[in-house]
């Protein structure tokens, strides 16, 4: 019988067994909106019907390149369900649209609903695929943790189009029921609609009027302050590479005085054994002491000293207190307890690379040992004023005590003994010697050690009075040698040949950013001998080149979305005007990151780019429809007017059916979701405030572009009258 003391199956079962409870929530919540807000049950089954059809396509997109079910992926397909539906509720809407009237048959309405939207339907999609593309070669830390969820999040985009121009419009005529008589359900849902719909139509309509007047010019200005005052806020919200996440692990890394025995470091690590036990949610744990003789260990190497527990407790959802609040208490006990010399407890995944120590790593190097480290007793102490850190330690010091046994070489020359002969009894004597091996068929064996008997070599004294061989008899080696005490590394860290001196700092939550603007004010007046440098090798290394990856990336999908728009369109100017939506979005990313508390990284620059096109979506939906009403003959104002009365309703339904399919996430209702919840955040509170932003402004930048274009080419004008 045997018992699996570390693994992460079931970290890996809970996160799969929640995400599919979110990935369901998701569903209900994204359907329950259209229900509320189309108010019709064919019309809204219709809807629903696109989900799954859409997820069997995604699927099988997934099987072909070779992609798994995993928490990044799932998240991606939770992501997804508030997006899938965005073309079906397009669709839908224009068919019933053109079914309303009554002079079609339901199949001829599907067939001109269908065809009337499938430029805008397909340019929406292109452009969101299209800000995606650029993230899934960005290269570094950022592609492969990204990567994964663009692809599967443009698979679902694409499945999410196809399924909207194929299976809807075949289904419509089946489904749909325009003339039916609504039941009592669908007839209170509809005024409960009409209660708040038509009013914020009305807003939209006047409020375009007011900024096509005299009025219209402090707009500009207005959300241009609105902007900036809400960037001002982002650096309050702090910036990270990933998220902290409560997996339910935690490791506690520690070390006890040097030249403990075996014996001394094993009654440490009982103690701390046995008040782990009895952290409420405990579930088990693992220690490991020491590292196997003879065998190199990259990265891992620990003396007989130091050790690592991974402890494992229930999951976030079936305990009282937090796994940052159980690493505060468990510090707290082991701070006063004796033996111990350093400890840091931290979170399984406090560090998002196996590259980095620690969030925090200052790293000093230079020629001389004792000048490190006295510049790391330096460091340390100004490290000590950092707010947010919650322990600080060192690589090494000058801690470990050992014997030096400086030989004479003119007794060594009158004896006839030679170094050799006294580095070989002394080892024998003390950590023995290997004598022969004890050998196994298809094994390495054992070896055979021989020493002495312990009791007899325990003090500086005994080791004294050794005898070592030589020509002439033995002699002690007290004769032949000094013996003293000497205070030495407790560990040789070497980087580019230098020696080198890490100070470690780890926190809870707090952001990256917040931390190293401390670590560098502290560290600013400091000064450094010739020879020696210091330089971060914590996280904030790795967070800077990632942002620098994505920034350019963010820079080639905007420069893709444009030249896409400019084809779809045909036109240089239509692209600038859809586009001016996407600063408007990032108006409400700062507050909902502040409130909700979480930091900008990764997974938020993710958002901010997926808000991106989503923004960019909903203007193509305006805008094609003020073109097309133009080109049936009406004027700029009527066709404006009738793009906000007619559009309005899609898009506040893609737009909180979108919110509604990321609210599990956001909300971290499964665990691994913590990851990715900060892309949640910011494409909510984007969506939030840029949908409302873009129905009132994008309709007055198009009529005020046109006027410059009129005034700048008059035949314009007089073109379009003589038609």
């Amino acid at each position: 019988m045997f018992e699996v003391a570390d693994t992460q199956g079931e970290l890996i079962n809970t996160s799969v067994s929640n995400l599919l409870t979110s990935l369901r929530d998701a569903v209900i919540l994204t359907v329950a909106i259209i229900f509320l807000i189309i108010a019709r049950v064919r019309t809204t089954l219709l809807a629903a019907i696109s989900i799954p059809f859409t997820f069997l396509l995604t699927f099988a997109g997934m099987k072909l390149i070779h992609y798994e079910l995993n928490i990044v992926t799932m998240t991606a397909i939770i992501l997804a369900v508030g997006l899938l539906v965005d073309d079906a509720i397009v669709v839908i809407e224009n068919i019933d649209r053109h079914a309303a009237p009554g002079d079609k048959s339901l199949f001829q309405a599907s067939v001109d609903g269908t065809k009337e939207i499938f430029l805008a339907d397909f340019a929406g999609t292109i452009t969101t695929l299209t800000v995606l593309v650029p993230i899934m070669f960005v290269g570094g830390y950022s592609q492969k943790i990204l990567r994964p969820l663009t692809v599967v999040l443009s698979l679902a985009l694409l499945a999410s189009f196809v399924v909207s121009v194929t299976v809807i419009p075949l289904l419509a005529p089946k489904l749909m029921k325009p003339g039916r008589q609504a039941n009592r359900i669908e007839t209170v849902l509809q005024r409960l609609c009409e209660f708040w719909i038509t009013p914020l139509q009305q807003f939209f309509i006047r409020s375009f009027r007011l900024a096509s007047s005299k009025w219209g010019l402090i707009i500009l200005p207005i959300l241009i302050g609105l902007l900036l005052i809400s960037l001002r806020q982002m650096p309050l919200a702090g910036r990270d590479l990933m998220p902290a996440m409560d997996t339910g692990i935690v490791k506690i890394e520690f070390e006890t005085w040097p030249n403990s025995t075996i014996e001394q470091t094993g009654m440490v690590v009982e103690n701390m054994e046995r008040f782990i036990k009895h952290v409420p949610g405990f579930v088990r744990m693992a220690t490991i002491v020491g590292a196997e003789p003879n065998v190199i260990s990259f990265g891992a190497d620990r003396t007989s000293q130091e050790g690592l527990i991974t402890v494992h407790f229930q999951n976030r959802f079936e305990r009282a207190e937090s796994i940052w609040e159980i690493e505060a208490g468990l510090r707290e006990t082991f701070r006063d307890m004796p033996g111990l010399k350093r400890f840091n407890v931290y979170d399984y995944g406090a560090t998002p690379l196996s590259s980095i120590a620690a969030p925090i790593d200052v790293m000093i190097s230079g020629p001389d040992p004792r000048i490190l480290d006295q510049l790391a007793d330096e460091v340390s102490t100004r490290l000590y004023q950092v707010r947010g850190l919650t322990s600080i330690s060192r690589s090494w010091d000058w801690s470990k005590q050992e014997i030096a046994i400086d030989l004479d070489e003119t007794k060594l020359a009158r004896y006839g003994i030679s170094p050799k002969d006294v580095s070989e009894t002394v080892m024998t004597a003390t950590t023995g010697k290997i004598a022969s091996q004890f050998s196994i068929a298809g094994e390495d064996g054992y070896g055979i050690r021989l020493r002495f008997d312990q009791d007899t070599m325990n003090t500086v004294a005994d080791l004294a009075v050794l005898q070592i061989p030589g020509t002439a008899g033995p002699v002690p080696l007290k004769e032949i040698a000094h013996i003293r005490p000497v205070w030495r590394q407790s560990k040789i860290t070497r980087q580019n040949l230098l020696p080198v001196v890490n100070l470690l700092g780890y926190r809870a939550r707090t952001a990256i950013t917040h931390l190293q603007d401390q670590v560098s004010d502290v560290l600013s007046d400091m000064k450094l001998p010739g020879g020696y440098t210091l330089s971060q090798e914590g996280e904030i290394r790795q967070m800077t080149e990632s942002f620098g990856y994505l920034g350019g990336a963010m820079a080639l999908a905007l420069i893709f979305l444009y030249f896409s728009l400019v084809i779809t369109f045909k036109s240089y100017l239509h692209p600038v005007i859809i586009m001016s939506a996407i600063p408007l979005a990032f108006i409400g990313v700062p507050w909902g990151m502040l409130l909700l508390e979480r930091h900008l990284c990764l997974p938020a620059a993710m958002g901010m780019i997926l808000l991106s096109g989503i923004v960019v979506n909903n203007s193509i939906l305006l805008v094609d429809f003020i073109e097309t009403a133009r080109a049936n003959g009406a004027d700029i104002h009527t066709a404006i007017e009738e793009a906000i009365r007619r559009r309005t309703r899609p898009i506040l339904m893609t737009a909180l059916s979108t919110i509604a399919g990321m609210l599990p996430i956001a909300a971290e209702m499964a665990v691994g979701l913590e990851r990715l919840s900060p892309l949640a955040v910011v494409a909510i509170a984007g969506l939030m405030v840029s949908t409302f932003l873009t129905l009132a402004y994008v309709p007055v930048l198009y009529l005020v572009t046109d006027r410059i274009k009129v005034k700048l080419n008059p035949c314009v004008k007089i073109g379009k009258e003589a038609l």
